[in-house]
This record gives C-alpha cells, structure tokens and sequence, in this order.
C-alpha cells in the first residue's frame, strides 16, 4: 500500500505514487516527506509531509504545491490518497442528508467512480470518509476539509495496475491562482490502516482524532459535560426566561454541567418574524421573551452553578435581518445575488464575527457556544473584492472561518465550541481541529442515534461527538412514530434507562421540560448522570472505544444488537449493550483489546450477575445479550 495523489495545474492532470525522501521524529509522531517534480508540470514543486503515529501508523498526509515559476498558475484539483493491488477492491461509505445522516452504502470498484460533494457543507450529500477493503488488507480514509471535496477511484491511464483511492478538493467551479514562487496546501486527508478489519482501521482514526486532532484538554478536564438544551422542548415558540431559571435549577440538581440557550433569544419576537429570517441580527435581544435581557439570564443561570452557554448561527444572514443593510459588503453573493451567509473571505468580517462573540462570553457570560448552519452555500462567492478570487470564494471563506475559531480558542481557552449544521451535515476534521464537540443529528429518536453515532466513530473519537437522548419535542421531528414526550410517569425504568443510556457514550444532552418530570425519573436521571461523570473521563475521553456490532439503521433495519466496549488506560472496561426493536432472543458479544492471561471480574450493573474469567475468553466466548427489547445493560470488567 502506496500513498497516491493527484493535482491539475493549469488543466494538466498529474496522479502520481510518490517516494520518500526525508524522515523525522517528532515526539510521538514520524514526519515524513515525500518530494516530486513532474516533467508534465513545468515548474511545479509537489510535497506530501506524512505525520504518523509511530504505534499504530494511522497519518495525517498534508499536500503541498509549489510554484517556483515567475507567474501564477491555476490549481483547480488536489487529492490525497493511497494506491493498492487492482483486484477485488471495496469501497465503503456513507450518504448524507438532514435526519438521513451515515446511510451506508459500498460498491466493488471495477472502473473508475466518483463520490462528489457540491453543497458547500462538507456532510451534505456524502460524509467526508470512505472505506477501502483489498487484497492489501483496509483502509480508513477522511478528509480534513468543511466545504466542497470529491472522493476518486482510478488507474493511472499509461498503465500502472494500481487501484488509486484519493480524496481532496475540487469540483467543477473550484480554481485558486497560486502567485509566482508561493504555495497552495490543500486540505488534509487522514490515512489509517489495517490488517483485520475495516473496524480495526477505524479505531486508528478515532484515536488519532483524540490524540493529535482534537482541542479538547483531556487534563483540564474531570469530566465530559453533560448539557441541558431549550431547543426541541421549546424551540424559539415557547421558550422564555422563567421556563429557563426552572431548568437550570433543576439541572444543578441533577447534576447537569452546562445549560444551551438555543435560537430564540435575538430579535424582537413581537413582530411575526421568525429566528430563521432574523439571523444575523446578534446585537438585537428579545426582549419580550427575555425581558431583563441576556446579561441577567447568563448571570443567574451562572449563579445556579451550572455554566450557561448559547446558540449562534455567526454565517448566516437571514432576509430580514438588519445586517443586510447595515454591512452589504459582508454578504457572501454569487453572481450579484446573496448566499445568505457573511463572506469569512473578507477579513473585515472575522473581525465583526470575533466581536459578536466577545459580547456573548463577556456580557452574557456564556461558557459554551454553539455554532450552527443552515444552509448550502454550494460554490461560494464570486466577489473578488473580498480578498478572494472567482474561483476560490467557498475556499477562502472556510479558511476565514477557521481563522476565526482558532482565535476564538486562543481568546477564550475555556470556552467550549461546539460545531452544528442543520444537525449533522458539516462534520470533519477541518472543522473539528476546531472545535471541541460535533452534534450529529437533529432528530435523536434511538434508531437515528445509534445509526448515526455507529457511523460517525467510523472516523471520529465518541468523546468528540454529541447528541440528544431521545427529546421531548413540540412537533414531529422524530417522526410521526414515535411519542413527542417519551418520558412519562407510567414508563418502566428499563425503557428510561434505555432512552438515556443510548446517548451516554458520548459528550451528551438533554432537552426535556424537566419541571413536569415524575420525581422518579429525576432521581433515576441523577444517577445515571452521577454514573456518567465517573467513568466519562478515564473510559471515553481517554480512553479506546470498540465497536462491538454492527451498524443499526432506522425504522427498524440494521443490527438490532448493539455494544460497544470502552477500554480505560489500566485495561479495565465498560460494555454498553443495547437490544433495539426487533432484536428478539439474545446474543453473544465477544469483547476486545484484554490481556489473555489475565483474569477479569465480570459485572452486570442492572441484574448484578458476578464471575471471574481470563481475557482470552471474554474475547473467544464473549457476554451475553438478553432481556426484553428496547432494554440496556452496562458490563463492568476489571
């Protein structure tokens, strides 16, 4: 197995199998380049730099293209990839659309296939990864880029027999002018390997993400948080500033870390126009919802001792919003008409969104805030008055907007960023480098969490990833199958532990009204929460996680078991299991990543069955999952 790439300069294509030239070592990392100048492409200097872990061998591989000529040339593709023996190959991955998150799909690639994302929204259409199974073994593969990319399938047409597998950025409008004796990088594609199994080289991504992706602070922290959120339990219709004192009182109460005032909170709501349309807006409050304003309601949901956060959509110019008209030179426009986004291309526009962001954490006091977007910008801009080319609009605007998260995290260590986008249809490592958490989907029903959050750890660590235990909701977004208020007094404690359990293996959040909850179900939540903080940070966050089954899909398909085994540094472990709708009988799970030799204490937490066994069969033989459908249980193993 081979690294491979390919660019077009100046509408010359040049794929190419580069070799190694220089090795460092890099504390826990090989860095590795790799140099290149084609005889086809005049002038033109091609670096790939590998930075490796030196364990596992899962890589991040950066692109560079030199001009070293006395004019510009035109870059209008650049991928990042690894060639295999032709013959028998696989390729796995994923569609993508808002609720319809890691639909899988795979193909044998017997001619050369596409996969193309033309939205503007890196999850929109397909999500940024792709695996390769071939006679070499399996190959996990994402890229670390937030706007438009393409995946590719080829062979080299003069005849190599090597199968290429790249991915990387272009796409029918993309082209950037790389100025005489300067460089382009495209974006990153990360690489990680295996012998075994397509599970195996996804558990070298998840860790890579974890150890050298990730901004999380893994020593800073004693726990993943567990947030509070208004959004489905009120959306912007019914929410207001007693309904969340109530909450975050009892929030503090349960043991709940932070509080999320989503969207609904800016504009004046008394004249018909909903948040949607006002976005843009930041500096106006809704002051009839909120009538002492933000200031008080971050102070004194702060002074509950839980951490207030708050939604904003900093992209997005909505119709009527006042910024049309205040900052026309911000807007994003193709062709003369808006995007509906501010263009992050113009400098003048990180400054203004930086600016919008020192308000919300110095005058509301937010300790999290939540960046969504809602909307495709597909292409991007075309003003070449905003720093950026014709070409290159959608390009520059992320490099803005990644700008801007990273001084943001430089300003505000603390403050906890959190990447959304219409659900899930943005996550990658370019945005995830980032950011601190990536909400997967709007819809949470157990189905969709399951099937996205499976497909999500194809590439990303779960401490990464966030998402809703199964909300209450003021309308069908869960599908008009499944109750708009699942917690009720007359539930069993199997299916509540069910429903907050499935979202437990990750950063997770709750919206519910929790004023009109049954005292049980706060008390069991309590503990379930309590249980969290204990193990969120030695078995998720620095901890390994192994999927154990299959991938469950919606209405009902997929695998209908569902584990998944957390390893802590000490070896010790936490099996999740799950029996979803339609799992019928039991099964047997065998476990991963123990000692064989040595002996483990088994623990089924909710039946409280006991035994002692070695590694080996734990692995060999596994545990069992039994008991009624739509029902949990947590194994200890020490």
């Amino acid at each position: 197995m081979r690294f491979a790439y390919t660019v077009c300069v100046d509408k010359t294509v040049w794929r190419g199998i580069p070799t190694l030239c220089d090795e460092f070592t890099e504390g826990k990392r090989l860095h590795r380049v790799y140099r290149e100048t084609p005889e086809e492409l005049t002038g033109i200097l091609l670096e790939l730099h590998e930075f490796a872990d030196r364990v596992s061998g899962a890589a991040k591989c950066c692109l560079k293209i030199k001009n070293t000529l006395d004019r510009p040339v035109r870059i209008s593709k650049a991928d990042v990839g690894v060639a295999v023996e032709n013959g028998g190959a696989q390729l796995h991955y994923f569609s993508s659309n808002w609720g319809r998150e890691f639909d899988p799909l795979n193909m044998l690639l017997t001619e050369t296939h596409a996969i193309h994302v033309l939205s503007g929204r890196s999850s929109k259409g397909f999500a940024p990864w792709v695996g390769l199974e071939c006679s070499e073994g399996f190959v996990s593969m994402n890229i670390g880029w937030s706007g438009n990319w393409q995946a590719t399938t080829y062979r080299r047409a003069f005849g190599d027999p090597a199968l290429f597998v790249c991915m990387g950025i272009g796409s029918h409008d993309f082209y950037i002018d790389i100025p005489a004796k300067e460089e382009f990088e495209a974006p990153e594609v990360y690489i990680s390997a295996s012998k075994e199994s397509m599970e195996d080289a996804s558990f070298g991504t998840r860790q890579y993400f974890i150890d050298y992706v990730s901004i999380i602070d893994k020593e800073k922290w004693d726990t993943l948080p567990v947030c509070y959120n208004t959004w489905w339990c009120y959306e912007d219709r019914l929410v207001n500033e007693n309904k969340c004192l109530q909450n975050a009182v009892i929030g503090k109460d349960l043991g709940i870390t932070n509080f999320m005032m989503d969207a609904g909170w800016f504009g004046n709501n008394a004249d018909g126009i909903n948040w949607y349309q006002k976005r843009g807006d930041w500096d106006i409050e809704n002051l009839e919802d909120f009538p002492y304003g933000l200031h008080y309601l971050g102070e004194a949901i702060n002074k509950t001792g839980v951490k207030f956060g708050i939604w904003c959509e900093i992209e997005a110019v909505g119709e009527y919003a006042e910024l049309n008209h205040k900052h026309p030179e911000f807007i994003a426009k193709r062709d003369g008409q808006s995007l509906g986004y501010v263009c992050m291309g113009n400098p003048a526009v990180v400054d203004w969104a930086i600016g919008v962001v020192d308000k919300l954490v110095t005058e509301y006091g937010a300790h999290w805030i939540k960046f969504d977007f809602n909307l495709d910008p597909n292409s991007g801009c075309n003003c070449t008055n905003h720093g950026h080319g014709e070409g290159d609009g959608l390009y520059a605007h992320y490099k803005g907007y990644y700008r801007f998260l990273e001084t943001l995290h430089q300003r505000y260590p603390d403050l906890i960023l959190e990447n959304c986008c219409s659900g899930g249809l943005r996550m990658d490592f370019g945005i995830l480098a980032r950011t601190h958490f990536t909400f997967l989907s709007d819809p949470d029903y157990v189905d969709n969490h399951f099937q996205t959050f499976w497909g999500a750890t194809s590439f990303i660590h779960p401490a990464g990833c966030y998402h809703f235990t199964q909300s209450e909701s003021c309308g069908d977004i869960n599908g008009p199958d499944e109750p708009r208020n699942p917690i009720t007094a007359d539930m069993s404690q199997t299916k509540f532990d069910f429903y907050i359990r499935s979202s437990m293996m990750s950063t997770f959040g709750l919206s519910y009204d929790l004023p009109s909850w049954p005292d049980w179900c706060k008390k069991r939540l309590k503990e379930h929460i309590e249980f969290f903080k204990s193990i969120s940070k030695d078995y998720i966050l620095c901890g390994s996680m192994h999927r154990l089954t299959g991938q469950a899909l919606r209405y009902g398909k997929g695998d209908r078991f569902q584990a998944y085994q957390f390893n802590a540094k000490d070896n010790s472990a936490y099996v999740f299991l799950y029996k979803l709708k339609g799992a019928g009988g039991e099964r047997r799970i065998c476990l991963k990543g123990l000692e064989p030799e040595r002996f483990y204490h088994v623990r089924y937490v909710d039946r409280r069955d006991e035994f002692t066994t070695t590694g080996a069969e734990l692995m060999e033989k596994g545990v069992v999952i039994s008991g009624m459908e739509e029902s949990s249980e947590i194994i200890e193993v020490r």
